[in-house]
């Protein structure tokens, strides 16, 4: 099963694989409590899919938080008829991203989160899949295949994302949010498309638009993801579960070479694609951010 990720689980529950007496402690990487957002500390990206406009977005430090919004739109066909060859009927990205530790994999990561407004439209007549917007925490963790990281090159690089999402189809009230999280892998050079590769997203729980929640992501270096919201109790994911193919030097899968040492924070919308004119995708997503803490490998 392949989705898309541009410009990005499960099972049972047991004790986080490395003891807590060999763990690092928690350190504050940003309570954003400074009126501009720190070079040292943060990066920016945008990702559009094809034909995608990201018509207003924000990144900026407000009230001791940090806001990320996106409004964006997907592109359209001029139907009917339907073109020949029927065109791509999947979704397509518009995101706005603060990227954070960019020389860091990190043991764990949590931070607080508000979705203040989430809307999200498609052409469910036209277009089956929906619309999602998003609010979410991710990380690149280790390479599913190579035995020496490629620069520039995220083919087989595995990210776990946390996301709190809306989707156009849903049939909740509209205060409702779900919050899901999922492992993957970049399936091409810059992780436009990426592999569930049987690790497929599990749902942590529900929240209500306006509603701070803790999301955390524990990873053991080696076999075991973590994954919770507020103090519900922990998701686990097992690599070993995924069909991962097998590494260039006949291993599993080598841990810390990853060419994306990349963390972020974000907002994110898959619009529907190829919409008729008169009915083009919509994602909106606003969101607020405090208290981002990491921990660091106890080797680093």
């Amino acid at each position: 099963m392949r989705i898309l990720v541009s410009g990005i689980i499960f099972m049972l529950v047991c004790s986080f694989g490395i003891s807590a007496q060999a763990q690092n402690s928690w350190v504050l990487y940003d309570d954003f409590n400074s009126a501009f957002m720190d070079i040292e500390k943060w990066t920016s990206t945008e990702s559009r899919g094809g034909g995608v406009v990201l018509l207003e977005t924000v990144r900026e430090l407000h009230g001791n938080r940090l806001i990320l919004a996106a409004r964006a739109y997907g592109n359209t066909v001029p139907t009917p008829p339907l073109p020949d060859p029927v065109p791509f009927m999947g979704n397509r990205p518009g995101d706005v991203n603060a990227g954070f530790g960019l020389t860091q994999v990190f043991q764990s990561m949590k931070v607080s989160v508000k979705v203040n407004e989430a809307q999200a439209t498609g052409c469910p007549d036209f277009n089956a899949t929906p619309t999602s917007t998003r609010a979410r925490l991710l990380g690149f963790y280790f390479n599913a295949k190579k035995e020496t990281p490629t620069p520039g090159n995220r083919s087989h690089d595995v990210l776990t994302q946390v996301r709190i999402i809306r989707n156009s189809n849903s049939t909740d009230k509209p205060q409702i949010l779900e919050v899901w999280v999922d492992v993957l892998r970049c399936t091409d050079i810059t992780c436009g498309n990426a592999s569930f590769d049987g690790l497929l997203p599990v749902q942590l729980g529900k929240i209500n638009l306006g509603q701070w929640a803790t999301i955390q992501i524990d990873w053991d270096g080696s076999r075991y993801f973590n994954v919770t919201l507020d103090k519900e109790p922990a998701q686990q994911i097992d690599i070993q579960n995924a069909t991962f193919p097998p590494s260039e030097g006949g291993g599993k899968w080598s841990v810390f070479l990853v060419s994306s040492k990349w963390n972020a924070l974000g907002v994110a919308n898959r619009l529907a694609a190829n919409c008729p004119v008169d009915q083009r995708a919509m994602g909106y997503v606003e969101a607020e951010f405090d208290n981002l803490f990491v921990r660091e490998f106890p080797s680093q």
